[in-house]
């Protein structure tokens, strides 16, 4: 257990050293919402709701976004992609520790780093916003549930990114899955809006697709939209996609490593 708080506390350093990459893919994450925020305070000019949200409740939604895009997001499969390209990977399977464990710790210590930077961004926009901010309607005794679901959520982020690492054990370039990855989150994950906003015939792709587990459902928990049953369903739904995404990563891991060589390293 020591050696792998180590790696947490080393990660950690690393993010903080590094603070200039870390606040450029910061940057990325939040400029999408607050960039939103404005287009809604214009969108609903006129307008007392859209899709049943009221402006409220919209933008506490982007907030959520700003704030749950930082923390759950797993970006390990870039480091998956290098080290079994380079060869890395062979120092990592003789140590004594699981070399998932040397990607999982390292995200969540870069995933802590992020919140600290998101910290005062979501002070300022509580400021800007608080005359037309609706507050989380969340009953403390929800809050446990809550809490899971953003940690199945981030776990099953890390699980289909370790998918899309390992895809380096065939391809020598997982560039067009990540951003393909990238755009179906957006659409289907609720990054980008609402999933009550998509057109009827695009819903049901939602409904089937991972998705919307990884993300929308932990941000419709943190803000109240979701409760009750619809949140404990929600949940199982989590459980069954966070467990089968980790199958299907182990069963690549499987296959990659029989395929595996390298040399150096």
């Amino acid at each position: 257990m020591g050696l792998y708080v180590a790696l947490w506390r080393i990660a950690f350093q690393d993010a903080v050293q590094y603070r200039a990459e870390a606040v450029i893919w910061f940057l990325y994450d939040v400029l999408g919402p607050i960039t939103m925020a404005f287009v809604w305070l214009a969108a609903y000019e006129g307008h007392d709701q859209i899709a049943g949200y009221d402006l409220g409740s919209m933008l506490l939604y982007t907030l959520a976004v700003m704030v749950l895009r930082n923390a759950i997001t797993a970006h390990c499969e870039w480091d998956v992609d290098r080290q079994i390209r380079q060869g890395e990977l062979s120092m990592l399977l003789v140590r004594p520790m699981n070399p998932w464990a040397t990607w999982l710790l390292p995200d969540f210590a870069w995933r802590g780093f992020r919140l600290v930077l998101v910290a005062p961004v979501l002070l300022s926009c509580l400021l800007w916003l608080a005359p037309h901010l609706d507050a989380p309607s969340v009953a403390w005794t929800w809050l446990p549930p809550v809490a899971l679901s953003i940690v199945l959520g981030y776990l099953a982020s890390f699980f289909l990114k370790l998918c899309l690492g390992f895809c380096g054990f065939w391809l020598t370039d997982i560039f067009g899955l990540v951003t393909l990855h990238e755009v179906l989150t957006l659409v289907f994950g609720g990054f980008l809006l609402p999933l009550d906003l998509l057109p009827g015939w695009l819903r049901p792709a939602a409904d089937v697709l991972p998705f919307q587990y990884l993300f929308y459902v932990p941000v419709q928990a943190a803000i109240g939209r979701l409760v009750g049953p619809a949140l404990l369903q929600a949940l199982l739904a989590q459980l069954a996609w966070t467990f089968g995404l980790g199958m299907l990563a182990c069963a690549i891991w499987r296959c990659g490593l029989r395929r595996y060589e390298a040399v150096g390293g």
